[in-house]
């Protein structure tokens, strides 16, 4: 159990046997629990240290001036029978009775922007009630009843104005303290205890002249002393002094019924005494508890005017308040609309968004009877604007863009910027002819050049068009007018393609190959193939073009099926990574043994990654091939598309190439940009494109091919002629001087196994067939 509850059970116990013991023996209990709680006042000070100890000081000091006058009383009492008073012992009591006072004056830490005299006001109506009480019963008796001498009579009505100084006090310090705790209402009980002991003491001696007491004060005091060191010892002592005072401007309604009747005792009191009254009553025995009761009506008209006061105070402030909150509510509404405005317009164009575009379309729906078509827009080109001259330049050319958009389409249809640069145009109540009319009227207005920064901008538009009517949903109508723009995209761009049922079955299985593509790459389904790349006046072998082959369901899906899709799904990537290590460790065996090299077809995403070269040199390290046995091919069509990033493509072709390894450009002669792209790009071959591998003897064909293998002479680059089918070829290439060729003519794609015992076979060396054996195979 804990020290306080110890000290408590013990207390009690002693209080309990004081009521019952003679003067002397109670006299010494007396100061044996008062020296106690003195003892407990510092032990709990030290233990808990509170961070105002003032108060607990004082009320140690008090106890103590106490005790030391007690036992002086008891000592005079117990040697002469009786005690004189006033006496020099009295000075220990007076000072107890001012450090009690200003224990409690310190307990409660004021409030500097409060008024000094509101702090007393409700402790001040409180004393009034009591003074009335004191009064009739102590103060009263004490002057007028001539129990006692003069200047005794005097004493006692000293310490009874003591008693209503602590009144005042004690008072204060309930109602205004802004703690709750156990320390703090111990405390309160036992002042209200030991004020309550004095009156008790001072009216039994007012009535009966006794100085010696009577065992119901003695219990009091013995308690008040209990309540002080049990308080001293409880934990929460350390928070309990110097709490901010707390300003209670609104009275509680259980101390409003305090209030009523200790405004009432002086005229309850007044006519108590006049009802009872002998004849010689003293007039002051009246006159006094009506001033107290005019002492307490005037505190409580200060307490009503203060809380007029605060009622007017609330009132100004309630009005500020409702003018503010009109003024909020205005600007809430107002931001309301503005943000209604925003959740279904764009901030860049102010042009309708998705939100609104979804709204139109609901509502569209609802009327069954009617048709409506529906116009999506993509802008072809418009990354290579943001790219080249950044996204402000792109930004205004979208605000161009929906200015000319707003000239095609009347008030009752609805243009929306779905995001980016995607449009879309809602015309309800539409025929086919018209849908068909704005879609080509978007595709001529968007063709003309733009002028945006002083700088002219040329896009184009592909649009999706759909013609729908009820029982049709938003989303629907939205993922089928989607499909016709990505076909229009598929189909060159800059054109108008309207939805087909049959969109809806080639996108799903679009997504149907894009997830066997997903599930290929997890399971490694692929193959390689290899085709040989032959010197056309030796016949040997100096390279194999790696050629990705996939089997679905037992089926070769071929590479135009699905390499567009993994372009697109970014699936590409891992797939590119596992054809470069799988060719590398493939031809390591042909490399050693014939010098062969391998030439693996790379695409513009994966020239995009950032670690593209780290796969490359990490391929060639696990295969233990050196740089120079690799060759990288890439389109001219993605080396022309790279726009803004060539730099960057630039940097990255040269530190492969400072590793040994060389590039091609694949389908050479397509590209509208080559002889540029030759001079600024690290390139070591080029493979001519079927294009431009002569057929016949024509000799506008002749002149073409002729003309790319002199430039890759010129330039010091190995030239390469693809799809070579045939003897007369192979011989027209040899006579122009191209060094290498590959096609049917020397062998078809072969696997890995295959191909190394062709090679194993002839040692390396691939003639290809003669005229009559070709024939044949044809």
């Amino acid at each position: 159990m804990r020290a306080w509850r110890w000290y408590a059970g013990l207390g009690l116990g002693a209080v309990a046997a004081g009521g019952f013991l003679p003067v002397m023996p109670r006299q010494a209990l007396y100061s044996l629990v008062g020296a106690s709680a003195a003892v407990a006042v510092a032990v709990g000070t030290r233990r808990y240290r509170p961070a105002e100890r003032r108060s607990w000081r004082l009320f140690a000091g008090a106890i103590w001036c106490s005790v030391l006058a007690a036992a002086a009383w008891a000592v005079q009492f117990a040697i002469a029978g009786s005690v004189g008073f006033p006496a020099v012992k009295d000075l220990a009591f007076v000072a107890s009775y001012t450090m009690m006072a200003l224990s409690i004056l310190a307990w409660v830490r004021p409030d500097p922007q409060r008024p000094r005299g509101e702090r007393f006001i409700d402790s001040g109506i409180v004393t009034a009630g009591v003074a009335a009480l004191s009064w009739t019963f102590i103060a009263h008796p004490l002057l007028f009843r001539q129990h006692l001498p003069g200047t005794q009579a005097a004493g006692h009505l000293t310490y009874s104005l003591f008693d209503l100084v602590l009144v005042v006090l004690t008072a204060r310090m309930i109602f205004t303290t802004s703690g709750r705790g156990p320390a703090q209402s111990l405390v309160s009980w036992a002042f209200c205890t030991f004020i309550t002991g004095d009156v008790v003491y001072y009216a039994s001696l007012a009535w009966t002249g006794d100085p010696a007491g009577d065992r119901v004060s003695t219990v009091l005091y013995l308690c008040a002393y209990i309540l002080l060191g049990t308080a001293a010892l409880h934990p929460s002592m350390a928070q309990a002094a110097g709490r901010p005072e707390r300003s209670q401007q609104v009275i509680p309604r259980h101390r409003i019924y305090l209030y009523s009747v200790l405004a009432l005792i002086g005229p309850a009191v007044a006519i108590a005494v006049l009802l009872v009254a002998e004849r010689g009553t003293s007039r002051w025995q009246v006159v006094v508890p009506l001033a107290t009761s005019v002492v307490a009506s005037v505190l409580l008209v200060a307490r009503l005017s203060q809380l007029v006061r605060l009622a007017n105070r609330r009132v100004r402030e309630l009005d500020a308040h409702a003018v503010a909150l009109g003024a909020a509510l205005r600007e809430q509404e107002a931001l309301r609309h503005q943000l209604s405005h925003r959740a279904l317009h764009d901030a860049l164009t102010g042009l309708g968004n998705r939100a609104l575009l979804h709204e139109r379309l609901e509502h569209a729906l609802t009327r069954t009877t009617a048709t409506h078509g529906l116009l999506l827009l993509d802008l072809d080109g418009f990354k290579d604007v943001n790219d080249t001259y950044g996204h402000p330049s792109g930004d205004a050319l979208l605000i161009e863009v929906a200015a000319r958009l707003l000239g095609v389409v009347e008030n009752s249809d609805t243009l929306v910027r779905l995001g980016g640069d995607e449009f879309a145009i809602l015309l309800e109540d539409a025929g086919a002819a018209r849908v068909s009319r704005v879609g080509h009227l978007v595709i001529e207005e968007l063709d003309r050049p733009f002028l945006v920064h002083e700088r002219e901008l040329v896009v184009t538009a592909s649009v999706g068009s759909l013609l729908f009517a009820a029982p049709a949903t938003p989303s629907e109508a939205l993922r089928n007018a989607d499909l016709a723009l990505y076909a229009a995209k598929a189909a060159g761009k800059n054109r108008l393609v309207g939805y087909e049922p049959r969109l809806a079955s080639e996108r799903t299985e679009h997504m149907r190959v894009a997830a066997d593509l997903r599930r290929a790459v997890a399971g490694e389904e692929f193959s390689v193939n290899y085709q040989p790349v032959v010197d056309l006046r030796t016949g040997r072998v100096t390279a194999v073009e790696a050629l990705l082959r996939w089997t679905r369901d037992g089926q070769p899906i071929p590479p135009l099926d699905f390499i567009p899709v993994a372009e697109q799904y970014g699936l590409i990537v891992p797939i590119g990574a596992w054809v470069l290590h799988r060719a590398c460790r493939d031809v390591r065996a042909w490399h050693e043994r014939f010098g062969i090299s391998v030439t693996v077809n790379v695409s513009g995403r994966q020239l995009r990654e950032p670690d593209f070269a780290g796969t490359v040199v990490s391929a060639l390290r696990e295969a233990g091939l050196p740089g120079s046995a690799l060759i990288l091919e890439i389109t001219e069509s993605v080396l022309v598309s790279a726009g803004p990033a060539t730099d960057e493509v630039t940097a990255l072709l040269a530190g492969l190439r400072a590793e040994g390894v060389r590039i091609a450009v694949d389908d050479f002669g397509t590209g509208y940009s080559s002889l540029a792209y030759l001079r600024h790009l690290p390139v070591d071959i080029l493979k001519i494109d079927r294009a431009f591998t002569p057929v016949g003897g024509l000799a506008e064909e002749l002149a073409f091919t002729r003309a790319i293998v002199e430039l890759g002479n010129s330039l010091r680059l190995s030239a390469i002629a693809e799809a070579v089918e045939t003897p007369e070829q192979a011989e027209r290439l040899r006579r122009m001087d191209c060094p290498q060729a590959q096609g049917f003519h020397f062998s078809r794609p072969l696997p890995a196994a295959e191909l190394d015992a062709v090679l194993t076979a002839s040692g390396g060396i691939l003639r290809g067939t003669t005229p009559s054996a070709a024939a044949g195979a044809a």
